[in-house]
């Protein structure tokens, strides 16, 4: 029987898509007598406290790198989109250093690591510890395959690789993809003899089931959305999306005003671009508002701080504006769902059985909007081109096909999936 005493530290980096799930699995061990401590950037500390779960600190938070990069939020934006290995240059390894102390710091007195797939700092802390550690891929993208490749631009893979030929060409692919990454891998090499660790072959960013260092791997999304490929890590387990709801989704509401709209007449269209994007997103919501209007449809449009205040006017009666609405709470009362592709908001409208209209803009959000094609369950429309004509068309297809059905029944397929609590029983294995 596990007790307080075992402290278990989970390392997270990223948007809310990111910390959300880990405070699933926070709770979920939280409930088997565990004491969970999530270390995560200083911007989320009130998110993961308001869940009773222990914060610890973790570097960069956003003024750390929009200062590293002499940069704001839009300019942020910009570079991320320019350079394909922006995130593993100017953050996971700018910013190495840091990561690891932060995270090592937090394991004092620690028992496992439940470390974020891409976080090479906490990677580094986790070996150095000693301690028994286990990474969580929160999507497809993170877990290479040849078999069944995620779409990855630019890599050129064969979608379906459907004889020894086009199978050898996607290994090949892999290959130089993990080449071309490990070649920009000199910081953390530089870094782990200057902290006393020894040579590996681990790809720390990637890892395509070579030198595994992690006692466990987890794919915390469904294996009825990305099933696990037999060349993938061996100890890797699919084991679905995190929906063990947090602690505060009895104390979070919707406001009166939405709850009012929502009951004034048929389920809207629902609009939101996540936690990363509003600010930024140039016509996309206008563009909405237009195409529902031309159909005679009602929204909803989580618009951010800055979109919320202009939109407001030119919406209407038959579309709500807010800056943001609990997803879990929004979604299932929604017609359909338009979104950027984040993994945590692709997961949410899955659960509601809503169909989908997936608009990426950037690295997993593409992968995620051809699977929901691939599924039957909806359509992609890349950001870029995002325009009236081509939304109307598809909320047209989206409402009249079969897509809702096919939404509805797979949401029952991922309803019973135990993710989180299947990570609980790994923790207490072992512990």
């Amino acid at each position: 029987m596990a007790t307080m005493t075992k402290q278990i530290v989970l390392a997270t980096f990223g948007t809310l898509g990111d910390i959300y799930p880990f405070i699933a699995v926070a709770l979920a061990l939280q409930a088997r007598g565990f004491e969970p401590i999530i270390a995560a950037p200083e911007i989320y500390a009130k998110t993961i406290r308001s869940e009773g779960v222990a914060f610890s600190a973790m570097r960069p938070d956003d003024k750390d790198i929009t200062a590293a990069l002499g940069v704001d939020h839009r300019g942020l934006y910009r570079l991320m989109l320019k350079n394909p290995h922006f995130i593993l240059d100017e953050i996971y390894l700018r910013f190495l250093r840091e990561t690891y102390e932060d995270v090592l710091r937090a394991c004092a007195g620690a028992h496992i690591i439940l470390a974020h797939n891409f976080l090479l700092g906490a990677h580094q802390a986790a070996e150095k510890s000693g301690l028994p550690y286990a990474r969580i891929a929160l999507a497809p993208i993170f877990l290479q395959s040849a078999v069944a490749p995620s779409v990855t631009p630019p890599a050129p893979y064969f979608a379906e690789p459907k004889s020894s030929a086009t199978l050898c060409y996607n290994q090949m692919v892999r290959a130089f993809v993990r080449l071309s990454v490990n070649m920009r891998m000199g910081r953390l090499r530089r870094f782990r003899k200057e902290i006393g660790l020894p040579p590996t072959r681990e790809d720390f960013f990637l890892d395509f089931g070579g030198e595994n260092k992690a006692k466990a791997y987890f794919g915390l999304f469904s294996p009825h959305f990305a099933p696990a490929q037999p060349d993938q890590p061996k100890n890797l387990e699919v084991i679905g999306f995190p929906f063990c709801k947090p602690l505060s989704i009895e104390r979070r509401t919707m406001s009166g005003a939405l709850h009012s709209f929502l009951s004034a007449g048929p389920p809207p269209v629902i609009f939101t671009l996540g936690s990363f994007l509003p600010e930024i997103s140039a016509d996309f919501f206008d563009r909405s508002i237009r195409a529902v209007r031309d159909l005679g449809l009602r929204a909803v449009l989580l618009a951010g701080v800055g979109n919320a205040a202009r939109l407001v006017s030119f919406a209407g009666s038959t579309a709500y504006v807010c800056e943001s609405a609990p997803h879990a709470l929004l979604f299932p009362k929604g017609l359909c769902i338009v979104h950027h592709g984040g993994i945590g908001t692709t997961a949410e409208a899955l659960y509601a059985g809503k169909p989908q209209i997936v608009v990426p803009f950037f690295g997993d959000q593409v992968d995620h909007g051809e699977r929901i094609s691939r599924l039957g369950l909806g359509f992609t429309i890349p950001l870029r081109n995002y325009t009236e004509q081509r939304v109307t068309k598809a909320l047209q297809e989206l409402i009249s096909g079969t897509y809702s059905d096919n939404a509805k029944r797979f949401s029952q397929l991922i309803e019973a999936e135990r993710s989180v609590e299947r990570i609980a029983d790994w923790v207490e294995r072992i512990s």
